[in-house]
């Protein structure tokens, strides 16, 4: 084991590489202990101290949890961030509490962090998380309504429906209610057909539009393909784009097929 540790600590870079991969496995506090020191020090290097990242959460051991768990509270948002990535490994009622709380945080770079993790374990978000996550709808940055609508819909709850509409009707942030819809279309519940469409039809921006629909195209909604043929006159190109594809998978699903065609990103007309 202090063979490893060495590894880790010393300056060939190739033979650290390697050490950390084999650290993964280790229970002993003297390894694990290495990692952290790694993990802490920006001399490390950026690639390097996410590898040791993942492998803490890998490994599973309670010291390296512990390291983790209380490294999303330091001062340095670097170090929070990369904390936030090794819990992604952990599909645990803590993780996903903490996690949670992390897209509350005030940079933006670890709130993506947080919910990149989290989006690696939607089973454990929904047992855990759900309540926190419509908690969070209500957070006055755009920033942190945004991923929990997106988080909440990917969840599958129905329970998340109500919630997710009264956002997508009340937010005044374009990107809010661009994932609120994306969530209420994961959620794959007719009931949300109307607002959707209203949203298709009427919103003001394009990006909204485009994601009403897409999670119409979702739906298998009686009056689905009649809205979205209407919608081909879209002013916005990128719209149209999305709106031709549904349309394609709601005609693939008629037939009994349901494979996605190759995706090609739009072109929205304010880039």
């Amino acid at each position: 084991m202090h063979e490893l540790v060495a590894q880790l600590l010393g300056s060939d870079l190739t033979l650290r590489a390697a050490a950390i991969d084999a650290a993964e496995k280790s229970s002993d506090s003297t390894v694990i202990s290495a990692l952290v020191q790694l993990l802490q020090d920006p001399a490390t290097g950026e690639q390097p101290r996410h590898h040791v990242a993942d492998a803490l959460g890998r490994n599973g051991h309670p010291q390296a949890i512990f390291a983790l768990q209380m490294g999303i509270t330091d001062p340095d948002e670097t170090y929070r961030g990369l904390c936030a990535c090794g819990l992604g490994h952990l599909s645990s009622a803590e993780s996903v509490k903490l996690l949670i709380g992390l897209l509350g945080d005030k940079v933006n770079t670890v709130r993506n962090l947080a919910e990149r993790s989290l989006l690696q374990m939607p089973e454990a978000v929904g047992e855990f998380g759900f309540d926190a996550l419509v908690a969070l709808l209500g957070h006055p940055v755009p920033l942190t309504r945004s991923p929990a609508a997106r988080l909440l819909g990917l969840t599958r709850n129905p329970r998340a429906l109500h919630p997710l509409l009264d956002l997508l009707k009340k937010d005044r942030q374009w990107l809010v209610r661009m994932w609120a819809v994306k969530g209420l279309g994961d959620l794959e519940l007719n009931d949300a057909f109307e607002a959707l469409a209203d949203r298709l039809q009427h919103d003001e921006k394009n990006r909204v539009r485009a994601a009403a629909a897409e999670a119409i195209g979702k739906l298998r909604h009686s009056q689905a393909e009649a809205v979205l043929t209407a919608a081909l006159t879209d002013e916005d190109g990128g719209v149209r784009q999305h709106v031709e594809e549904s349309l394609a998978k709601l005609k693939r699903a008629a037939q009994g097929h349901d494979e996605p065609e190759e995706h090609h990103e739009p072109h929205f007309e304010d880039e």
